[in-house]
Formats: C-alpha cells, sequence, structure tokens
C-alpha cells in the first residue's frame, strides 16, 4: 500500500466509535492531520533494503501508526510492544477494524523491555531491528532496558527518536517547564507514599526526602529512605513519575546513550531530526532553511528532534557527538 493510500485509510477510521481511550483518541485527533510529516520521520528510521525478510520491533508503540506503516512498508514481521492498556487495545481495535488490508501488526504485546526479551526467548524469535519513536526519554532505567534489548542478539540494531535534545536550548527551556509542572504533582505523591510508610518521621523530615527522592519510583523511593540514600540528580529539572516509573521527556547528554551502548559493544550515532517542510508562513519558511543545515546534520542546536541509531561496533558507522 502507498503512503497516500494509508494516510487515506487511517484518516477514514472511526476512531469515535471503537472501544479505544479518550486519550488515544484526542492523540489520534492531533496526528491525522499532520500525518505526512509523522511518516517522513518513519521513513528515514526504517532500514531502505531488505525490508521483507526483517523483524521489527516498534517498542513503546502507543498509537500503533509507526507499525501499521512498517507494514504497508513490506517489512516481514512486525511486533508491538506498549506497557500501556489502553494503547496496547487502541492498536487491537484499528487493526481489527482494518483487518482485510493486512497492514496490522504481526504480535501485539503489553509490556516493558523484560517482558520482550522473555516473549522472545520463548518464541525463539531474533529481532533485526528494534525501534522506538519518543519514548527512549522516558524509559526508567537505560541500564536495565539495553540490558534486555542488547540480550536479544549481538547483531541487532536499535532506532530511537527523542525530542529531548540537549543542544537545543529552546527545546529544553520548554521541557524544564514542563517538568516543574509534573514535579510539583510527583514532590506531593512521594511525600504521602513516605508519611504512609515512615509515619515516625517529622514534617521536615518528610519533605527532606520528598525533595530528595526526586526521580524514583515508589520502589526505589523507599529503599532510599530505609537506607537514607538521598537520590542526587546531576540535572536538577529532571522528575519521574514515582507511580508509573516514567520520566517526563528526561533530557540526558548524548554521551551517556553513548556510553551505556560501548559497555555491549555497540556504537552511537545521531542525526539532526527536521522540521515539517509543509508548514506556511515565515515560520515554514525559517524550519524549511533549517532544514537544509540540519540534513547536512549540522546546527543541532536547531534540530526539533534526534535520531539515535545503535550498531554493533563492527558496523560501518561513526559517532556523531
Amino acid at each position: 500500500m502507498n503512503r497516500s493510500d494509508l494516510i487515506k485509510l487511517l484518516r477514514s477510521v472511526p476512531y469515535d466509535t471503537l472501544p479505544i481511550s479518550d486519550y488515544n483518541r484526542r492523540y489520534i485527533r492531533r496526528l491525522l492531520p499532520v500525518l505526512e510529516y509523522y511518516f517522513d520521520i518513519y521513513e528515514r528510521a526504517l532500514p531502505s533494503v531488505g525490508r521483507e525478510k526483517l523483524t521489527m520491533v516498534d517498542y513503546g508503540g502507543g498509537h500503533g501508526f509507526f507499525s501499521f506503516f512498517a507494514k504497508s512498508k513490506g517489512v516481514g514481521q512486525v511486533v508491538y510492544v506498549d506497557i500501556n492498556p489502553d494503547s496496547v487495545a487502541t492498536v487491537q481495535a484499528v487493526s481489527d477494524y482494518l483487518a482485510q488490508y493486512e497492514i496490522a501488526p504481526d504480535v501485539v504485546l503489553r509490556g516493558d523491555s523484560q517482558d520482550l526479551r522473555l516473549w522472545c526467548e520463548q518464541e525463539e524469535v531474533r529481532p533485526d531491528w528494534v525501534m522506538g519513536m519518543d519514548v527512549i526519554e522516558h524509559v526508567y532505567c537505560l541500564d536495565d532496558f539495553f540490558g534486555d534489548l542488547f540480550s536479544l542478539s549481538n547483531e541487532m540494531k536499535l532506532v530511537f527518536t527523542t525530542a529531548s535534545n540537549p543542544h537545543n536550548r529552546r527545546v529544553v527551556r520548554r521541557l524544564r517547564k514542563v517538568m516543574k509542572k509534573d514535579e510539583t504533582l510527583f514532590w506531593n505523591q512521594r511525600r504521602a507514599f513516605v508519611k504512609e510508610r515512615f509515619p515516625q518521621l517529622s514534617e521536615d523530615e518528610l519533605d527532606y526526602w520528598a525533595t530528595n527522592t526526586r526521580g524514583l519510583d515508589f520502589n526505589d523511593v523507599l529503599r532510599a529512605v530505609e537506607s537514607e540514600t538521598p537520590n542526587l540528580l546531576r540535572d536538577r529539572y529532571n522528575t519521574c513519575d514515582p507511580a508509573t516509573s516514567s520520566w517526563t521527556e528526561r533530557i540526558l547528554p548524548l554521551d551517556d546513550y553513548a556510553n551505556i551502548a560501548q559497555s555491549y559493544n555497540y556504537r552511537l550515532s545521531v542525526e539532526n531530526g527536521f522540521y515539517n517542510a509543509a508548514n506556511t508562513g515565515l515560520k515554514g519558511w525559517v524550519q524549511r532553511l533549517y532544514n537544509r543545515s540540519l540534513a547536512k546534520n549540522r546546527c543541532r542546536s536547531k534540530a526539533p528532534f534526534l535520531y539515535l541509531r545503535f550498531e554493533p561496533q563492527n558496523a560501518n558507522t561513526r559517532h556523531l557527538d
């Protein structure tokens, strides 16, 4: 199925009548008008040749549109994975509605990287590619995450997009505003949790631990207080939902990703993302001008998002700072 036909098909789905969550309906409504742009993002992420022989994992697949796109582009086997049950239900509902077109992911899993690893081991599946669109900045523990993924194969390649570009000051300022807002809620949640588990603590002590367990989920908050070990974040703005273990668009130095990859004999290459070339007016003109430099992997401070590509050390790739 060609791109224009897939766009028409996805826009024709009666999402309001399908058994999916209101959040996913709202997200899809925002996505549908700019599908062309997102398909450009997906296209660059996919390998250019040999797709029909590949097993690809769409990790943290959310609404599933990347999985649908990959199948429409001839990827042999697509495994969709997401920990959110509402997202999984959305993909299943849309897949059922579009069943006759054979563009649904071949496998739909609910879970995280550990669940994916266990499923691959049980089914004796060795993914060729693992890809995630705007998910890596939310992963709670990158060491565990990459450990699970790299255990599946020493030849597998990984591609992630992330809008948490540490070089783009405008993006950083915007994301930190979101983090500050989220942290107000998370701080109260951590304080209430500590108060329930440690009723003997004073009000000042509760404030201390609510502040110094920032970036931890409830399990690690408990361990931190029990061991009297405060959590020290290098970036004091980063914050994590203690209930879901999901970071709020965490901003990390690119070297952090590179160092983890190196420990598994992988290397990281970074590519600039791009703006929507269909935007109009002065804003669109400026963005198209930026795109010319971004395409040459220059001007990283202007990139709206980044591609993080992980390949085995023996692959023909080079590290980009």
